[in-house]
């Protein structure tokens, strides 16, 4: 079994290590699938344009998605109806709709090879309680003219108790897509791989952009990583949750067509299919909820093989950004720093936001108008969001409490443990040749206890989702600094 995506074995990623550049207009921090469409959209425009990537272009989250280019996404539409309103509402699924355009037009415009295949899609319940919340979703989508089926099943056997069906959506392979976007832009623009950012600071008009290789200085800077690195301003860390999904992957040969499929309970069943291997994400959970990481992983690969009868060829976890009003932030953060850029909290669905982010992000920089730039500024406030944002703080606080009282839980095998040397912790992690990686063990984001992910072998923080090899190296923001220690204890 391989403990890393479908995508990443499907796709040969090349890169080119060269110096950075001193100045240029636009520096865009992140070169997953926001990252590179806001590059395409600007590298026409008679701009400098700098993209950055803290590791190689698309290898990112982009490359743990399950690669689902849909409108149909769980019950959303009514709960925007609840949050804000039923315009609101529509105004998102306009956006939804114009990103699978915006993919089709560049995908057909450039002559890119990315497997795109049209489909079904399906949302369904498998509780009695859902039925009337499918309902309502189908009643929306209908009323903005929309052709909508009701189901009780799926193509392939797997219990449902009622689900919608629409035609118009769409798979495709991420990094098969990513790459020729990459090969594409890099004639036009300047794109520097294993580059890590750790500061900005604002000077004049300008920006300092601080990186492990130098300084860039910045009109503009555009920050599209996964989650933002920066604290202030923006605050995200307070707009946002983290959830964390498990996913699993085989061949099944038998089923009779591509579709996608998700259901609105709690507990996540997602579903879709490339060439002949069904995609499997499950056992979701909010990231300060559960940090038994490690069963997790297990529980959805035994469930994967219960229900279809296969051992996973391919298991791997994603991350995902929400935001506690259910809409993304892509814009300017605020008012004081109108040249610093964001594109975060996808809520689980970035192929499509991602894309409309870069044709919002790039508008903005061209000073032209966007229907959907007022929709998703960062900077909005609303009674949904100030509730949710309390609730958060009470699982960050529960969290950092369990992490902070019991310094070796009981899942740790006799491979890990935390260790106090003159008044500091660190994490040990013995390998298999048992050589010792210590680490320090506190994040460097927002100082949250680290948990050892038996499963990956990586130190992940339960708060806000960074993560780090066994020797402290940062594989995943939003910490951008090692926690790698030199010393020998005594």
């Amino acid at each position: 079994m391989e403990n890393h995506s479908i995508w990443e074995t499907k796709v040969k990623v090349e890169k080119k290590e060269k110096k950075l550049i001193d100045k240029t207009d636009i520096v865009i921090i992140g070169g997953g699938i926001t990252g590179i469409t806001t590059a395409y959209f600007l590298m026409n425009e008679n701009k400098k344009v700098t993209l950055i990537d803290k590791s190689t272009i698309g290898m990112g989250i982009s490359s743990k998605t399950t690669a689902k280019l849909n409108y149909l996404q769980g019950n959303i539409y009514q709960k925007l109806e609840k949050n804000f309103n039923l315009q609101t509402s529509k105004l998102y699924f306009d956006s939804q709709k114009e990103a699978i355009n915006l993919v089709n037009m560049i995908i057909t415009k450039e002559k890119i090879e990315c497997d795109l295949e049209k489909c079904d899609s399906y949302i369904f319940t498998k509780e009695e309680k859902g039925i009337s919340k499918i309902e309502r979703e189908k009643e929306i989508l209908e009323d903005w003219n929309i052709k909508v089926e009701t189901v009780n099943n799926l193509p392939i056997p797997f219990p449902i108790k009622y689900g919608i069906k629409v035609k118009d959506t769409y798979t495709f392979h991420p990094l098969k897509y990513i790459v020729s976007l990459k090969e594409i832009v890099k004639k036009k623009i300047d794109i520097y791989e294993n580059v890590m950012v750790s500061e900005l600071t604002p000077k004049g008009k300008n920006w300092i952009i601080k990186t492990d290789q130098g300084m860039i200085e910045s009109k503009y800077v555009i920050v599209t990583c996964h989650y933002p690195f920066f604290i202030i301003p923006g605050w995200i860390p307070i707009k946002t949750y983290i959830k964390r999904e498990y996913v699993n992957a085989s061949k099944l040969n038998d089923h009779k067509k591509n579709f996608t499929a998700i259901n609105i309970d709690s507990n996540l069943h997602s579903i879709r299919f490339y060439k002949d291997y069904i995609i499997y994400g499950s056992n979701q959970h909010r990231l300060t909820n559960k940090i038994e990481y490690q069963d997790h992983y297990q529980q959805s690969q035994i469930d994967f093989k219960r229900l279809f009868s296969k051992e996973p060829e391919y298991t791997w976890m994603n991350q995902d950004i929400m935001s506690n009003d259910h809409l993304p932030f892509i814009g300017k953060v605020d008012k004081k720093h109108p040249n610093l850029l964001i594109a975060t909290a996808f809520n689980a669905w970035g192929m499509t936001n991602g894309t409309i982010a870069g044709k919002i992000l790039s508008d903005l920089i061209l000073k032209k108008e966007n229907q959907y730039e007022k929709l998703f500024n960062p900077m909005r406030i609303n009674k949904t969001g100030i509730i949710n944002s309390l609730v958060g703080t009470l699982y960050y606080s529960k969290v950092y409490f369990q992490t902070t009282v019991k310094k070796n839980p009981v899942f740790y095998n006799d491979h890990v443990y935390i260790i106090k040397i003159n008044g500091k912790y660190y994490g040990v992690y013995y390998d298999n040749y048992g050589k010792k990686h210590i680490v320090d063990h506190k994040c460097p984001h927002m100082k949250c206890n680290l948990v050892f992910n038996n499963e990956e072998k990586t130190w992940d923080c339960p708060c806000h989702g960074s993560r780090f090899d066994i020797d402290g190296n940062v594989i995943e923001g939003p910490a951008n600094y090692s926690i790698h220690v030199t010393f020998e204890e005594n």
